[in-house]
C-alpha cells in the first residue's frame, strides 16, 4: 500500500514537473523573417527606403536558394539501391555539387543587384547581421529564446 501511494505521488509530481516546462511554439516563418528583417535594418543601419530596396532582393535569393538545397537534400536522402555501382554515386554526387555551384552563382549575381540597390558597404553590413543573427538564434535555440546568461557561459 505503502509502494502504490509513493508511486502515485511520484508520478503526479513528473505531470506536475512536465506541465511546468515552457510550451514551445511551433516555428512560424513569418516571424522569424520579421525579426531578421528588423535585426539587419538595425544593425546595418539601413534606411526605411534602403531597407525597402534590399530586402525583396535578399528574400528573393534566400527563396531560391532554399528550393536548391532542398534538392541537395532531397538528392542526399535518397541513396541509390544496393545493387548501385560506383558510377550512379559519382553522378549523384556531381549533381549535388553542381546544385552548390548553382547556389554560389545565385549569391554572387543577388549580391550584385544589393549592391546596385543600397551601398556595397551596407550590404557587407547586412551580411555580418545575418551571421550574428544566426548565431544568436542558435544560441538561444536550447533555451527556448530565454537564454540566462548567469548559468551560460557564452562561448567565443
Amino acid at each position: 500500500m505503502k509502494k502504490g501511494i509513493i508511486l502515485l505521488f511520484s508520478i503526479f509530481m513528473s505531470v506536475c514537473f512536465a506541465s511546468a516546462q515552457p510550451q514551445r511554439g511551433k516555428f512560424n516563418p513569418q516571424e522569424f523573417k520579421a525579426k531578421l528583417e528588423n535585426f539587419v535594418t538595425k544593425e546595418a543601419g539601413f534606411t526605411q527606403p534602403e531597407a525597402q530596396a534590399f530586402f525583396p532582393i535578399y528574400f528573393e535569393m534566400k527563396g531560391k536558394q532554399r528550393g536548391l538545397q532542398r534538392q541537395i537534400f532531397q538528392l542526399k536522402k535518397n541513396t541509390p539501391a544496393n545493387a548501385a555501382s560506383d558510377k550512379d554515386y559519382a553522378i549523384k554526387i556531381q549533381k549535388i555539387k553542381d546544385l552548390g555551384v548553382e547556389i554560389a552563382q545565385l549569391e554572387v549575381t543577388y549580391y550584385k543587384k544589393m549592391c546596385q540597390a543600397v551601398s556595397p558597404q551596407k550590404v557587407y553590413k547586412a551580411m555580418l547581421a545575418e551571421d550574428k543573427f544566426h548565431r544568436e538564434m542558435l544560441e538561444n535555440f536550447g533555451t527556448g529564446g530565454n537564454r540566462n546568461s548567469e548559468n551560460r557561459p557564452r562561448q567565443r
